[in-house]
């Protein structure tokens, strides 16, 4: 807050973009400072001690809100500090005031958000990647909660996929009995999965065990081919079966991600895309509009493309840059199908799913989804889509047609939506060597990083992992904990540890890391959420008494005292940002740093002092009075943080 309003003012004198901060050497200097100056010397070229000079002027006429002084040091510093006494006597009030609505305003304009992600093919069970885009698109979809937009969650299920038809082709033909299309046997079919496992579990396996041996056998790959055919064209008793497999597998992939507190609007399903024709209407409107052209020559002949570039000549031969949409034998490709489901998010297509409730969800909420036998939402007085604004959370290796969906919404005049359309792109969850070999890997010595393969069967599964850092939760704690409260650490620890990498950072797994539940962790801001919870409980045990009153604030604050406050001075900046750069890994670091901050402040409130006296001892009842509200305004902040990060909030350990 203090520092946003500051950066913002000099934004406005410099006429830059950015403003950078740092903290003096010395205390007396500020309480910190900007080296602005000295970077826009050389491009000005000016002293950069007459640059700071103009500003500090500038500045002195008309204060930023809680500065008391500006100074100037060389070779061009601008050093602000803070009247910290003011700062606290507004912002502890507004706090205990407002609790849980503290930092919550409503939005300028009521757009509707449309977030997607999670969207796991159902052919076998989720692993550690998935879990990264599900906390990512949870977390970004709480914070638009937070902010006061109307916001809608969807998970995309492609349940006609070439995954769920090698695993619909697996069981029907990789071990006796075989489906037999004269006397189709679905239930002995069914029989061939494990009752001690779940099929999930089977179906990852079995999905590995595919791919070695549909290379060699040529009637495996000719039966997959036909299974292709019946599930695309709706054909039972095939298609029944294979929407049954992928309905139990999301059934399960949604019992993982609700041990995270992960939940949903609405489950989108593929094949309803096509059933109800959604691919016909965009093709009619992408033609009418001039986004697409049909090639009569060249290496895309017979092909529908969207124009991007056109034939070019490289050292490998001619190559188009076009993107094709419609193939020569008539096919789609997926990204065909990304466009007409972008343009239904948008409510630009004039056709809709028909819905019907899937079930309650562990939060309480209803689930809903598009189903071949559910009602409108006229019917249903609901309304699905027609977003102002639409998130997909895929990783970058999407990036491209992501852009493809982006330009044919350009190419169709639909320039507002295009800009509104914002690819959530982040890297990739890989393995460590240590953490391949562990889970069988081979040849992993030189490299840093291993991906992990479906395919191949590599990979941590995401339930395991889950109940993998339950355990080490158990381990380490230094007493017996209720399962509620290790499952709650256990949550806590794994969103953190996937929200703190930046977007771009390539998480790479190693179980050491992953396992930590110490230092930088989740579980360390439960403790210190749970630790202020417990002042809180013992000065009421005690019937102390500290509703805010003026006149409590020390004329002088302690190091630990300032750096508390000025914590809870960013939670509502911090909370805006994210909002704006869905950086959601800034909310991390600022939980992080609010964590240290009381810690530091609980445990030296009076630094250089040989004796830290409990707060609930205090003699002096009007720093008794202050320091307890400071736990509470912790305590209310920190709680407001973990709920966006769907952290749980803790008052015992």
């Amino acid at each position: 807050m203090i520092r946003q309003s500051v950066a913002e003012l000099l934004k406005k004198i410099l006429g830059v973009e950015e403003i950078p901060f740092n903290v003096p050497p010395q205390r007396e200097i500020g309480d910190f400072s900007s080296a602005i100056c000295l970077s826009l010397a050389k491009e000005r070229r000016r002293r950069p001690m007459e640059i700071a000079k103009e500003v500090v002027e500038q500045l002195e006429t008309d204060l930023p809100p809680y500065i008391e002084k500006v100074t100037l040091t060389h070779p061009g510093y601008i050093n602000f500090r803070v009247d910290w006494p003011k700062l606290t006597e507004e912002l502890i009030p507004e706090i205990l005031e407002r609790a849980e609505h503290f930092g919550r305003t409503a939005p300028v304009k009521q757009e509707k958000i449309f977030i997607e992600h999670t969207s796991v093919n159902p052919n076998k069970a989720m692993h550690i990647g998935h879990l990264r885009n599900a906390v990512l698109g949870d977390t970004v979809a709480r914070i638009f909660k937070w902010l006061g937009y109307p916001t809608e969650v969807c998970n995309y299920i492609d349940d006609t996929g070439v995954q769920v038809v090698d695993v619909v082709t697996g069981l029907f033909y990789l071990d006796p009995p075989f489906f037999k299309e004269d006397t189709p046997d679905v239930q002995a079919i069914w029989r061939k999965v494990p009752e001690n496992q779940p099929l999930d579990y089977f179906c990852w396996d079995l999905y590995a065990r595919f791919q070695g041996e549909v290379e060699k056998d040529s009637a495996l790959k000719e039966n997959r081919e036909k299974i292709l055919h019946q599930i695309e064209a709706g054909q039972a008793p095939v298609a029944t079966f294979a929407k049954e497999l992928a309905t139990r597998i999301v059934k399960a992939h949604l019992e993982t991600v609700a041990q995270l507190s992960i939940f949903y609007d609405l489950l989108n399903w593929e094949s309803d895309i096509i059933h109800q024709g959604f691919w016909e209407a965009t093709f009619e409107l992408l033609k009418q509009r001039g986004g697409l052209r049909f090639e009569t020559e060249g290496p895309n002949r017979g092909c529908w493309v969207v124009p991007l570039g056109g034939v070019v000549e490289t050292d490998e031969g001619v190559k188009s840059l076009d993107k094709i949409l419609v193939r020569s034998n008539g096919s789609i490709t997926y990204t065909a199908k990304d466009i007409a489901y972008q343009l239904w998010k948008f409510g630009l297509l004039n056709k809709d799913f028909v819905y019907r409730n899937w079930g309650t969800q562990a939060n309480g909420e209803a689930l809903w989804t598009t189903a071949p036998d559910g009602q409108s939402a006229d019917h249903l007085q609901r309304e699905f889509g027609k977003a102002d604004r639409v998130i997909n959370v895929i990783d970058v290796r999407q990036s491209y047609p992501q852009q493809v969906v982006n330009e044919c919404l350009r190419q169709m005049g639909f320039e507002r939506e295009a800009v509104q359309s914002i690819h959530l792109a982040y890297e990739v969850v890989n393995l460590s060597p240590q953490a391949a070999r562990i889970l069988g890997a081979e040849e992993t010595e030189e490299k840093r990083a291993i991906a992990m393969s479906g395919r191949l069967g590599t990979g941590v599964k995401a339930m395991d992992f889950i109940e993998m850092v339950k355990r080490k939760v158990v381990e380490n704690a230094d007493h017996p904990l209720e399962e509620s409260v290790a499952s709650a650490l256990a949550c806590a620890a794994i969103r953190y540890y996937l929200l703190k990498f930046t977007l771009e950072s390539q998480i790479i797994f190693d179980f050491d890391e992953a396992l930590k539940t110490t230092g930088d962790t989740g579980v360390y801001l439960e403790y210190a959420h749970a630790r202020a919870c417990s002042i809180l409980r013992k000065a009421e045990e005690r019937k102390i008494l500290f509703h805010w009153r003026n006149g409590v604030v020390p004329q002088q604050l302690t190091e630990t005292e300032r750096g508390l406050v000025e914590a809870l001075s960013e939670f509502v900046s911090v909370v805006a940002r994210c909002g704006k750069n869905l950086r959601v890994s800034q909310l991390a670091e600022y939980a992080f740093d609010l964590a240290t901050s009381f810690t530091n402040f609980y445990e030296h409130p009076d630094p250089g002092a040989d004796i830290q006296t409990p707060f609930i001892h205090l003699e002096d009842e009007n720093l008794r009075h202050f320091r307890l509200s400071l736990v509470k305004a912790f305590q209310i902040v920190m709680a407001n943080t973990l709920k966006m990060m769907g952290m749980p909030t803790l008052e015992r350990i």
